[in-house]
């Protein structure tokens, strides 16, 4: 009689390498959030050849990025489905150092769209979801913390790269009012060559280390959750029995999904608040007699904010759940926005409002990928996800109109409302869940 074949499982699961190898990825892709802190440079510089130009004028750069990120998200998960997230992250990471790279050669605000916000952010969608996907298929019961490692570097790269930005064009914190002499916008074409440059490196070496687990280790790895899977029904056997199971859904299920509408119209609400907060805090505050130096460092502090939020609300989706995670998300961002414009008065009253309302920006970025692999499946996570992150781009472009027609102040408020409603939100998805779950 033949002897049973025993399946070995998994010594050690190289998820984790592929979620630490995202996170170093992403330290360069999340330098967008650089821009609070480099704009002063950057819209002097551009000053030198058009003196019209003012930071009202350059923010659409920030506020453009995402959409181009949101037209490469949906074809960078087509990609890395056909070539594997290696050669997709590569691809991405190439197009955007490359953008920040040619950024050196421009003097104007077209020149940046084309450069700076368009290539940068191109490049950034396409390689975005790679290590995200890869280590879900990993580690398919920990997708919350695969999300919040990988883009809690997206956070923490603001942080590190302001710091460098801020070296090469401002050595000597001189003080801009409210725009920067020749001394220090001269500098600028220096500063995104070395960007360049130091992204390129960064992002193709932590890019190498992404692959898809083979046929082989799937099965060792499906033989590890059975092994805890079996061990956690015999603890909780009616909670173990009624593990959900997902169906993957298609980029088209998901835009027929009301469901897909309603994580879209979430996201845009509720990062509307972190978004201005964190391209602005700096002109804001400039205004009430804040350096140069102090505003960098509530920058770099803020942006570590950033990338701690993205960490702990992962960990949050894994431990509560992502209902709850979203509840206190958007409940405490419609707290802290009441209170952000009187914070300005009290420089460490501001740096706690800045750091808080960017940590909770943040948490939005590693629940939505969770949210969205726990509802619509793993398999098109890139892609899915591609099509709900439209939301943040179109928060960038509904501020840039709400800033056009209304003061900053009023502004802020609108935020506070419509993060608000992003809570609200959160309780109509979980509804939608609980009458799923009674049918």
């Amino acid at each position: 009689m033949e002897a049973k074949s025993k399946v070995t499982p998994a010594k050690y699961n190289y998820g984790w390498v592929v979620a630490m190898a995202g996170f170093f990825m992403h330290l360069c892709l999340g330098t967008l959030y650089c821009w609070g802190t480099l704009t002063p440079y950057i819209t002097s510089y551009l000053r030198q050849y058009d003196p019209t130009v003012t930071y009202a004028d350059s923010i659409i750069v920030f506020l453009m990025t995402p959409l181009a990120q949101f037209v490469a998200m949906p074809l960078g998960g087509y990609i890395e489905g056909k070539i594997g997230p290696r050669l997709c992250a590569l691809l991405g990471c190439w197009i955007m150092s490359g953008g920040v790279f040619l950024a050196a050669y421009t003097t104007s605000i077209t020149g940046l769209l084309m450069t700076y916000c368009s290539l940068f952010g191109f490049g950034m969608g396409i390689g975005y979801m790679s290590p995200i996907a890869c280590g879900m298929r990993w580690l398919p019961k920990s997708k919350g913390a695969v999300s919040g490692i990988v883009i809690t570097g997206f956070g923490l790269g603001g942080a590190l790269f302001n710091i460098i930005g801020a070296a090469i064009c401002n050595p000597h914190n001189l003080s801009g009012d409210p725009y920067f002499g020749a001394e220090v916008a001269d500098k600028v074409p220096k500063m995104f060559m070395v960007l360049g440059t130091m992204y390129a490196v960064i992002t193709s070496a932590a890019a190498l280390l992404l692959r898809n687990p083979t046929k082989e280790e799937i099965i060792a790895l499906a033989a590890a959750r059975a092994q805890e899977a079996d061990a956690e029904a015999a603890k909780e056997p009616l909670i173990a029995s009624d593990a959900k199971k997902v169906k993957d859904a298609t980029p088209l299920e998901v835009v027929a999904s009301p469901i897909g509408w309603l994580l879209f119209a979430m996201l845009l609400l509720g990062t509307c608040a972190g978004v201005l907060v964190i391209s602005t805090y700096k002109t804001y505050a400039v205004s009430s007699g804040y350096s140069d130096a102090t505003l960098t460092i509530i920058g770099a502090i803020a942006l570590g904010f950033n990338g701690g939020g993205r960490f702990l609300y992962g960990w949050l989706c894994d431990n509560l759940g992502y209902i709850r995670a979203l509840k206190i998300c958007f409940c405490v961002q419609t707290v802290l926005s009441l209170f952000f414009l009187s914070s300005v008065d009290n420089p460490y009253f501001y740096t706690a409002m800045v750091c808080l309302m960017v940590m909770n920006y943040g948490g939005n970025f590693s629940m939505f990928p969770t949210v969205t692999a726990e509802i619509f499946g793993t398999k098109n996570v890139s892609a899915n996800y591609g099509l709900i992150f439209s939301g943040f781009a179109a928060a960038g472009i509904s501020l840039k109109i709400g800033l056009m027609y209304f003061s900053y102040q009023h502004v802020i408020y609108l935020c506070t409302l419509v993060t608000g409603l992003a809570g609200v939100g959160a309780f109509v998805l979980e509804c939608s869940e609980t009458k799923t779950k009674n049918i």
